[in-house]
């Protein structure tokens, strides 16, 4: 906790508690989770859905005369047409991250969230890093980017252990290259990380992941230790 005199508070900027931070980054996870879950039920719903809705329109046409059959096939092709109205409505009830993409320091907020849970910058273009990242952008939407660094952190075992930051740090090296960014996540600790694969919640964190890179032009590789996010840069500003 930082303590300031009032002098001092008049002439230093405002300090976001990390507890705060952690609590936001908490927040898009958990609204990440969501929607992307929404998407995989709604996905696949739907195609048994089609499905029905192919089948009974195809008998309609055959049953023509059977005006008793056709009824029923009215009301089966009713039933089909509001479950799949429930589901798009459903899908844009959670919606998140559907704002528009910007461009965003990637190194500076990578670095950011991963010392906010506990862990440290090892270098930045294979050089020492600095306190504030390496100033490369890349174009992305800022929510879902930042869900899916949190998202990376779990999957490879940070805060799975405990609630909050115990036995393993996250460690980020980011490296440019002529035209994409590197950012690579390992998780240090005295024993590997217990990180429940099996549990639904962290294939959706990778489904989200995947898609949050897919977006921005990138790519998501994960292992059993490191998950490493390569982004399109920029183009240049000028």
């Amino acid at each position: 906790m930082i303590v300031m005199s009032s002098t001092q508070a008049s002439s230093t900027p405002k300090v976001v508690p990390l507890d705060s931070e952690r609590e936001r980054l908490a927040d898009l996870e958990r609204r990440s989770l969501l929607a992307e879950q929404a998407r995989q039920q709604a996905h696949h719903l739907r195609t048994p859905l089609s499905v029905i809705k192919l089948i009974s329109e195809t008998l309609e046409l055959e049953l023509i005369d059977d005006q008793a059959h056709r009824g029923r096939l009215q009301r089966l092709l009713g039933a089909a047409s509001t479950l799949s109205n429930a589901l798009s409505d459903t899908v844009r009830s959670t919606r998140f991250g559907d704002g528009p993409p910007q461009r965003l320091d990637a190194t500076t907020l990578a670095a950011r969230i991963v010392r906010i849970y506990g862990g440290r910058v090892v270098s930045i273009n294979g050089e020492a890093a600095s306190a504030d990242g390496g100033g490369l952008e890349v174009q992305v939407e800022r929510d879902t980017f930042e869900a899916a660094l949190v998202h990376c952190l779990r999957l490879i075992g940070i805060g799975t252990d405990c609630n909050g930051v115990c036995a393993h740090q996250p460690v980020l090296e980011c490296r440019a290259g002529a035209a994409s960014l590197t950012l690579r996540i390992t998780a240090e600790g005295r024993q590997p990380p217990d990180i429940p694969g099996e549990r639904a919640d962290f294939q959706l964190m990778a489904l989200a992941a995947e898609r949050a890179a897919r977006e921005s032009g990138g790519t998501l590789t994960l292992t059993n230790d490191s998950a490493t996010l390569e982004l399109p840069l920029a183009p240049s500003a000028d």
